[in-house]
């Protein structure tokens, strides 16, 4: 959920918090699918609650009461010794043996309680409010008219009743100012900002509606990103065709049909000695003047030039003669190419330039790597139980601040690392230990130094914890 506090959820916390600070009460806050229930419920510890016990209850559909129990009864005391098929009053009671408490339980997606669960909390918010060292708050976070009828029929005869409170709509300003967040944290440019704010025109006033329009983008870029490499792929196969028809044509052109170039006689080359009137049409040939064919030589029969190669000596055919200089420079260039490949030889073909490309590709490699101080801790949080929290003392978006958080303030072993993805981009928490519950977080953050108390750490849920790692499958 984007972090906004808005005024209508503002008001509906602040109220909550009214409710439950000077008596116990069971309270039910209820709201449409995407109202933000979750959120609300874990913002509410985070921010609101003044407890100094604290329990928060995530329903699964697949949890029997015990568990329930269980987990709620190991968030209130710790290392509580209890059957968990036992009512949570006895439970309570049996390990409180005379002594005060001030608890917050927060359940949310309650709706999925059973009645008889729900019967047993409203029995202890009800002997919260017969005994004055008792003062115990319940609050179910569920959908609409999920709960009513079940409560109405526990509490029916009853002087005290349990109170609903119901999470409101957005207003428009409030929708307005969602959209801004979402816009601000995609960076989108003009015309991303009108479509979106176009779309959310014809959504329900409800956060979780409105963050879908988040998703959908993001999926939207997905199905750019995919289709890319496909157009990609496209494109640099028309480019290979076309490179490989001009590679084609340059090296193997289709030029006219020309007469048979035939070189002088010189050392090395069998060729036909050159005539007096060949010698004459060479020194034309360097002359400055444009050089002239004899053209009026008649053939018995038409020229057949497919198969022609330089030195066959057919006398039908026409002739054209290269001055000697020419022939002699060629045949220098020619000797001054054996000599050097005999003097150098295969073995000494340089390797510097692929080695040299080499190291420094491996400087580059070694330059970004960024190894941590403290290793990461991703498998190791997976393993503890979602009741527990742990105290986050910053969030950073490289392994190297990480590093320097962690040598400035004196932490290597004192912490865990994990990493998590925020808008695709790697980022890296620090969190200092893990608690069974909220209040030993709280106790423990009492307790820390000076310096470690200025970054204003908080307690955060194993649960969001959890959440956060599993993105990075």
């Amino acid at each position: 959920m984007v972090a906004l506090d808005l005024d209508s959820q503002i008001q509906l916390l602040s109220r909550i918090q009214f409710l439950t600070r000077f008596s116990s009460n069971l309270v039910q806050i209820t709201g449409d699918s995407g109202s933000g229930k979750t959120w609300l419920s874990e913002r509410y510890l985070e921010s609101w609650a003044t407890e100094p016990v604290q329990s928060l209850l995530l329903c699964n559909s697949n949890q029997q009461d015990a568990q329930h129990r269980s987990i709620i009864l190991r968030q209130i005391v710790r290392d509580a010794v209890f059957n968990e098929n036992d009512l949570l009053l006895q439970s309570l009671d049996e390990i409180l043996q005379g002594q005060s408490i001030h608890a917050l339980i927060v359940i949310d997606d309650a709706h999925r309680l059973r009645p008889a669960l729900l019967e047993e909390l409203w029995a202890l918010v009800n002997e919260a409010q017969r005994r004055d060292d008792w003062q115990i708050n319940v609050l179910l976070f569920g959908l609409r008219g999920k709960l009513t009828k079940c409560l109405h029929k526990i509490s029916s005869g009853q002087g005290l009743k349990p109170l609903e409170l119901e999470i409101s709509l957005l207003n428009e300003n409030e929708r307005d100012m969602f959209i801004d967040v979402l816009i601000v944290s995609k960076k989108m440019d003009a015309a991303s900002r009108r479509v979106l704010k176009q779309k959310a025109l014809s959504l329900p006033l409800l956060p979780g509606a409105l963050r879908g329009l988040e998703s959908q983008e993001n999926l939207s870029m997905d199905d750019k990103k995919s289709r890319t490499p496909i157009v990609l792929g496209v494109l640099m196969f028309f480019l290979l065709v076309v490179g490989t028809g001009l590679v084609w044509l340059t090296l193997f052109p289709s030029a006219p049909e020309e007469p048979l170039v035939r070189l002088p006689a010189a050392p090395g080359l069998p060729l036909n000695p050159l005539s007096s009137s060949e010698l004459t049409d060479s020194k034309e040939l360097v002359s400055d003047e444009p050089p002239v064919f004899d053209d009026t030589r008649s053939f018995s029969e038409p020229p057949e030039l497919e198969g022609m190669t330089v030195g066959r000596t057919d006398k039908n055919l026409r002739e054209v003669v290269l001055p000697e200089e020419v022939v002699n420079a060629i045949i220098d260039d020619q000797k001054k190419a054996d000599t050097l490949k005999k003097t150098q030889g295969p073995e000494s073909i340089s390797h510097e330039e692929p080695l040299k490309e080499k190291n420094m590709l491996s400087e580059t490699v070694s330059k970004m790597t960024d190894n941590l101080d403290v290793p990461l801790a991703n498998q190791i949080l997976l393993a503890i139980p979602n009741s527990h929290y742990g105290l986050q003392l910053a969030a950073l978006e490289s392994k190297r601040e990480v590093n320097e958080f962690i040598k400035k303030y004196d932490l290597t072993d004192r912490v865990f690392v994990y990493e998590t993805r925020r808008k695709g981009s790697p980022w890296f928490m620090v969190l200092f230990d893990q608690y069974p519950s909220v209040a030993d977080a709280r106790e423990a953050q009492t307790k820390l130094s000076i310096s470690l108390k200025s970054l204003s750490p908080w307690p955060k849920s194993f649960t969001r914890i959890h959440d956060e790692i599993n993105l990075l499958n």
